[in-house]
């Protein structure tokens, strides 16, 4: 396949252009709101930001050099958070094509290579749309550009295309972006870094014989030296990095829930790592895909469902040496490039949200059946507590009988006395979450549910039929939902 040197400018457009659309539209949904927090957090105060979620100053994985930057835009230029982090996301996709394009220079000098890369990593994934951190199908992309993850996908591979430089020429420069790749990409998202590592230590194993001594001893000095300049930011301390992956498990359960559905277009790739083994970086690919596929499966078997974050791995092996299969009209090209044209086609299926979030509302609600979109990632609209803005404060603790309505007032600057995602770092979780269940159980006594609000300093009660809490009464309903607040 012949492609002209301006040919991944053009694409890089057309994506740029897309994800400009994308932005513009300002359709968020899912974990958008725990990130906004986090940039309203360090921009209110940069030195000693309260925790995002439930307030308090604490050490948090979120506070990332990524959300950091983000803060200092909106504190020197008034830009609220919303607007600055929804257009870092066409940043994003900016820096991710330019780590494609980074990494597939090691493969060949061919253009069709990366061409055929992106396009591969947007469709190539399943029939059935979903969308995950770290995961860069199209759809997924739509909801996630803004995200941390999407930053520390970009910067995995650049630092893997370094990481294969310093193995052929060892260059102390090299290196030194080695430790700060590797650093960055640990506090920005530390299962991209657990990834990072995993390919290059697959990698590493594929060819042992490319190293020399030398250089692995400067390797293993380089990955003590990123784990040293990690632990020096001031906001995360390295122990609660390492909670933050062990305390997700049942929750990624989801990425496996119809795994052919969502991952099926992944196998088209086998045939390509099979005939690439023998070319540069073919067995690199290879092992890669093979050591990532064996680990997803048996953490599935063995419940610890955390390990299929390693799936985004396994897809990018198979695109990579798809891609050069294809872009350097390897033996029998033309046929296997049908059936891949076929399979991105087929690709569409699952990247219709994602082409349809760059849409106007309309265009999509027309086109597409309504059932269909229920179905859709973010689908369904967020709990509609719009009518209680007017009405609550930043840094107000407010109790949601629903994490939906608590996610959407967490965006807001408000505070919530139990986390509304995941927060396995927090100690004293599980017993806000029982505070949460005791305040809006059906027998909890008022004495009990005042003595629980004066506790978290509570200001308000969001839900249906809030429960009844002494010196709290209603201030503004929107169908069966009603705010009510201290007196």
């Amino acid at each position: 396949m012949r492609v002209r040197g301006g040919g991944y400018l053009l694409l890089s457009v057309i994506v740029s252009a897309w994800s400009a659309f994308v932005a513009a539209r300002h359709a968020w949904t899912g974990d958008w709101h725990l990130h906004v927090a986090t940039v309203r957090a360090l921009a209110q105060h940069p030195l000693a930001p309260e925790d995002p979620l439930v307030g308090g100053h604490v050490r948090s994985p979120y506070f990332t050099p990524y959300t950091l930057l983000l803060a200092l835009v909106s504190r020197t230029t008034g830009v609220g958070p919303e607007a600055v982090l929804s257009w870092a996301g066409v940043a994003n996709i900016g820096l991710l094509l330019w780590g494609m394009r980074a990494f597939c220079r090691r493969l060949g000098d061919r253009t069709a290579t990366a061409v055929l890369a992106v396009v591969f990593v947007l469709l190539l994934w399943g029939t059935r749309p979903f969308a995950w951190s770290g995961f860069a199908p199209m759809a997924s992309l739509s909801f996630t550009q803004a995200y941390p993850s999407t930053v520390a996908l970009a910067l995995m591979l650049a630092c893997l295309a370094v990481l294969l430089r310093f193995r052929e020429e060892g260059r102390l420069a090299d290196l030194a972006r080695l430790v700060v790749l590797a650093a960055l990409i640990l506090l920005v998202h530390p299962f991209t870094a657990a990834e990072t590592a995993f390919v290059a230590t697959a990698f590493l194993l594929a060819r042992p014989g490319a190293w020399t001594r030398r250089r692995l001893f400067a390797l293993a000095c380089a990955g003590i030296g990123a784990l040293a300049l990690a632990a020096l930011w001031p906001y995360a301390g390295m122990s609660s990095l390492a909670r933050a992956g062990s305390g997700f498990s049942h929750i990624h359960s989801t990425l496996v829930a119809d795994a052919f559905g969502k991952y099926w277009l992944v196998l088209v790739g086998i045939p390509a790592l099979w005939h690439g083994v023998r070319l540069p970086l073919g067995r690199e690919l290879a092992v890669g895909f093979a050591a990532g596929t064996a680990v997803v499966i048996v953490a599935v078997l063995l419940g610890r469902y955390e390990f299929t974050r390693l799936i985004p791995v396994v897809a990018l092996m198979s695109h990579l040496a798809l891609a050069r299969c294809l872009g350097d009209r390897a033996a029998g090209w033309r046929p296997y490039g049908a059936v891949t044209a076929t399979a991105c086609v087929a690709g569409l299926c699952g990247a219709a949200p994602g082409i349809a979030r760059a849409l106007p509302p309309r265009v999509p609600a027309t086109l597409v059946p309504a059932t269909v979109i229920e179905h859709w990632p973010g689908g369904r609209a967020d709990h509609g507590a719009e009518f209680a803005r007017p009405y609550v404060r930043e840094g107000d603790v407010v109790m949601a009988r629903h994490a939906a309505a608590t996610r959407m007032l967490v965006g807001w600057g408000v505070r919530a006395v139990a986390p509304p995602y995941p927060y396995p770092f927090l100690a004293d979780e599980a017993e806000r979450r029982r505070a949460q269940r005791r305040m809006f159980a059906g027998g909890t006594p008022r004495e009990e549910r005042l003595a629980l609000a004066d506790r978290y300093g509570v200001r308000c009660l969001l839900g249906r039929r809030p429960p009844e809490v002494p010196g709290f009464v209603p201030v503004a309903a929107s169908g069966p939902e009603t705010l009510a607040c201290r007196r």
